[in-house]
């Protein structure tokens, strides 16, 4: 097998002159002159107005604008503005960001930028990184009153993953530089708090209050505490009601922390209220976007009861928040929904005038029901342009609710995670009806099995799809199972994807673009570690291309939206070459899916054989690097499990080293952090805290071990 290249060479030579004297090259502005037509009296690219040039730039690829801007001075000058509309600053990367600020003002292209999109993750601390970083937001804050075609601002601040035990909410948005942006542009942001008390989220929600450029907020909260909450969700339902632009509210989740591995106790019987509190005609202004996963919906006291209704105490209306909501709020604006509560749904339906866009996925379908979701699509008054659905049976297998929305619908998913029921996937008869019914459709996105019989492609489906009239995109989800069985054939490999997007071409020359997805997992187990579908799962995109270099494979370039642009290369020179047999020579789980998407999944005793001298090669170095992690890991284990007596939640697990201390997010990371003790040979003593909650009480026990201990155990 071809072996794969070290595709990271680039950066480990980075890495070897990072320590050398760096000479930046001056950066020099080219001037632009006039065109002058050669002929006259013949119509010329030189006679058309500066704004008509830079518009049809816009639809030019980024390889393409390369070449354009060396044929002269102006339209390098244009291709250069067009290049700038977007810009992205991440401030964790300061010399990068540094230099992106430096050819934005030297090439005076400042009133280029139309989007701008700033990724702020760490917290400003007082090093050497921290003054950089403050250096670096001070520059772009007096740059920005210069941004004067700037349209929007999106201050991104990065979701934890799933197995992160806490995630405190980042830095937020400094005040100067809020104070700094044109009023002109829209700003989106978002705020997550999901470790109490809240003390940085709430500071960020009172510094957007009154905030002119607020457009859009995606918030999260997650609370044990209600009345800590509580406190929050006053804060944020001040920013709604005071902000004249908010119009978008991409995520509302306030609820309970959904961790990967930490069983909850819910709420109990008698939670106080802890939402929003809108009362006495309180509502924010006309929102246009509205994506709700979770809410503590209140309810009227009911007086004489033992017990109060759950969420009822401190609700400040009469009857229902649900009802509350439909009455009082402007849903006459409102173009796209996702995850709403089939109660609220139904209720407000009549009055969705805009709406474009609705969805919803797998984790809701518990919220409605076939009649209810066939009811709502049929009462809207509008036509829907975008929908979404996790199973073709949440319809009841019937394409009449599906095709009334057919004279605007342009795209349409009906996806869930696996696995899959054979009531939950579209028939070639119905996929049929569907065709005639939706002649606009130009985006399709389906779950779609292979033909087991003949262990081939659903070709007959594939047709089927190739007959929409104006179908440009096509997303495939083929089932990969689970560990208990073999992986189904065909795989889904780069050839593959080649293949079907050819044969789709041919019946079809309007379709551009061919998504297929090899499995739908769950996600990682519930230890944290990947499991067998989640690292054999593949991602693979073909789409047309007019670049030389993909001539010999018809114009068509395979690429992974997972893998890096270095990675993509590497692919596809890979996927050039012949191959014969296979070898599993993956050295991490990132090269692991260079191989899957050559070769297809491995099955389960490969990957087991894989994942065993992964193990082993990382243990060893570790054994060599620290002779008493093992013994800590036992300890720390041992910890976790003494005090599992019934349901409880384990929000912390500390290890002390003489004055040091370090937060454990794993078990399995204690050796990362054994490591930066450096404990040496002089006397220690290691402390190992575990805070948990059990039945919603706090809780922490400590367990201490010496030096002496571990020499007994040999470590």
């Amino acid at each position: 097998m071809v072996q794969i290249r070290k595709y990271f060479s680039k950066g480990q030579q980075q890495k070897k002159s990072a320590h050398k004297p760096e000479h930046l090259p001056v950066l020099v502005r080219i001037t632009s002159r006039k065109p002058v037509p050669l002929n006259p009296s013949r119509p010329s690219l030189a006679q058309l107005p500066d704004d008509v040039v830079l518009l049809v730039l816009t639809f030019v690829e980024e390889s393409d604008l390369r070449t354009i801007a060396s044929l002269s001075s102006l339209l390098y000058e244009h291709a250069r503005h067009v290049q700038h509309h977007t810009m992205y600053i991440d401030l964790d990367k300061h010399r990068k960001a540094q230099g992106l600020l430096d050819i934005l003002a030297c090439n005076l292209l400042l009133p280029a930028v139309r989007v701008l999109e700033v990724r702020d993750s760490n917290d400003r601390k007082i090093n050497q990184e921290g003054r950089e970083e403050g250096e670096l937001l001070s520059r772009l804050t007096n740059m920005l009153p210069r941004m004067t075609g700037l349209r929007d601002l999106h201050w991104q601040i990065p979701r934890p993953s799933m197995h992160d035990s806490s995630w405190p909410m980042s830095a937020p948005i400094p005040r100067a530089f809020l104070n700094h942006i044109p009023m002109s542009t829209r700003l989106h942001t978002s705020v997550a708090a999901l470790d109490e008390p809240h003390d940085l989220a709430r500071a960020f929600l009172v510094q957007l209050v009154d905030n002119q450029n607020l457009f859009s907020l995606s918030v999260e909260i997650a609370f044990i505490d209600e009345l800590l909450c509580r406190t929050t969700t006053r804060i944020l339902k001040q920013v709604l009601l005071s902000c004249p632009r908010l119009a978008r509210l991409p995520l509302l989740s306030i609820g309970p922390p959904f961790r990967r591995g930490d069983p909850w106790d819910g709420p109990g019987m008698v939670a106080p209220y802890c939402g929003l509190g809108f009362s006495g005609g309180e509502r924010p202004l006309a929102l246009e976007e509205l994506c709700m996963t979770y809410y503590p919906w209140g309810v009227e006291p009911t007086p004489g009861r033992a017990l109060p209704v759950l969420y009822s105490l401190g609700y400040p209306e009469k009857n229902s928040e649900v009802g509350y909501w439909a009455e009082m709020f402007d849903w006459s604006k409102l173009r796209r929904m996702s995850y709403i509560p089939s109660v609220l749904a139904l209720e407000i339906a009549p009055k969705l005038m805009s709406l474009e866009e609705f969805g919803y996925t797998k984790k809701f379908v518990l919220c409605w029901s076939e009649r209810e979701l066939i009811t709502f699509l049929e009462q809207i008054p509008t036509v829907l342009k975008v929908l979404s659905v996790p199973r073709w049976s949440n319809v009841s297998n019937k394409p009449s609710p599906i095709t009334r929305h057919g004279a605007s619908l342009c795209n349409l998913k009906i996806h869930h995670k696996e696995p899959w029921k054979v009531d939950s996937l579209l028939t070639d008869a119905d996929l049929t009806t569907l065709c005639n019914g939706l002649p606009n459709l130009a985006e399709l996105a389906l779950d779609i099995r292979r033909d087991e019989t003949r262990h081939s492609w659903p070709y007959s489906t594939l047709n089927i799809i190739a007959m929409f009239p104006s179908l440009r995109s096509v997303k495939l989800w083929f089932e990969l199972r689970d560990e208990r069985f073999a992986p189904p054939m065909p795989y889904v490999t780069v050839s593959e994807t080649r293949h079907l997007f050819a044969y789709l071409r041919e019946r079809n020359k309007k379709i551009q673009h061919l998504e297929l997805c090899s499995g739908a997992p769950n996600g990682w187990s519930w230890d944290g570690e990947p499991s067998w579908a989640t690292q054999n799962s593949i991602h693979l995109v073909c789409e047309v291309s007019i670049q030389d270099g993909d001539a010999a494979d018809g114009f068509a370039r395979v690429t992974c939206p997972n893998f890096s642009t270095d990675m993509n290369l590497e692919l596809g020179r890979l996927a050039k070459k012949t191959r014969r047999g296979r070898r599993v020579v993956a050295e991490d789980a990132t090269r692991l899916l260079l191989e899957v998407a050559l070769y297809g999944p491995l099955t389960f005793e490969e990957w087991l054989s894989w994942n065993k001298r992964l193990r082993e090669r990382s243990e060893k170095v570790l054994r060599q690097q620290i002779p008493l992690s093992k013994r800590l890991v036992s300890t720390a284990s041992s910890c976790i499990s003494s005090v599992e007596d019934g349901l409880l939640w384990v929000v912390g697990v500390w290890v002390h080293a003489g004055s040091e201390k370090k937060r454990l997010e794993d078990l399995w990371v204690v050796e990362e952090c054994m490591r930066s003790f450096s404990l040496g040979t002089a006397r220690f003593h290691v402390k190992i805290e575990v805070d948990y909650v059990s039945w919603c009480i706090p809780s922490s026990v400590q367990y201490i071990i010496n030096d002496q201990d571990i020499r007994e155990a040999g470590g």
